[in-house]
């Protein structure tokens, strides 16, 4: 078994320091946003895991110094859970009912409601499947000659002419919460190849979970 070459020199040493930052780097990343969360539920739902924790428990284990450690995960588990359960109330007609009530509540609130309304579609359009607001994904180019990638809204027609037009949402990377909405010609798009999940991976990773073989420029490259 051979060992690593020896790269020469100042630049051997810059090759080894970015091969060791490209390692830690995830999981730096994702220890940070796992202690990032766990402190935030423990904010949230901290006094009353312990509370509970504490008449449940004897003092000699709830006085134990790691044992605010264990109430921390314990919160961001009891969230995990009310998720999941919030879930499962929700896919049945007496939780839509509810959310419902929730909805009408928070729409009648003056001033909140506007705030509401606009996470409420946002959320829809992104998180909601049944809603398809994304129907695929089309390439066209924008905002000059480069392709660039873009999820079709809508499929609308135009007045005058009677032709197909499409509504475009072309996101920004590798935030797709935010980008630009594009009303264009069906004949000036072409298929990406790829469902929008495919595509908002693509997005949010800056092009690292991109799918090895691309589709071909616009038939005829008509730009």
């Amino acid at each position: 078994m051979t060992g690593p070459t020896k790269p020469a020199g100042k630049g051997g040493m810059r090759a080894y320091f970015m091969r060791g930052l490209f390692v830690v780097i995830p999981v730096a990343v994702t220890v940070w946003l796992l202690d990032y969360a766990i402190g935030l539920t423990n904010n949230w739902l901290g006094p009353f895991v312990r509370m509970v924790a504490e008449h449940l428990l004897p003092s000699s284990v709830t006085g134990l110094s790691w044992f605010g450690n264990v109430t921390a995960v314990l919160s961001l588990v009891l969230l995990v859970a009310f998720l999941i359960a919030l879930g499962v109330v929700a896919s049945y007609r007496i939780g839509k009912e509810g959310l419902q009530l929730i909805d009408h509540l928070f729409i009648h609130i003056p001033g909140v409601n506007t705030i509401y309304r606009s996470v409420r579609k946002m959320v829809d359009a992104f998180g909601n499947s049944d809603a398809q607001s994304f129907k695929r994904c089309v390439y066209l180019y924008f905002p000059y000659n480069n392709p660039t990638l873009g999820f079709v809204t809508k499929e609308v027609t135009e007045e005058k002419t009677g032709r197909k037009l499409l509504v475009v949402f072309v996101p920004h990377g590798p935030s797709p919460a935010s980008g630009f909405i594009q009303i264009v010609a069906e004949d000036a798009t072409w298929d990406a190849g790829i469902s929008p999940e495919d595509g908002f991976k693509m997005i949010m990773s800056v092009g690292v979970l991109s799918p090895d073989v691309l589709p071909q420029s616009k038939p005829n490259d008509q730009k």
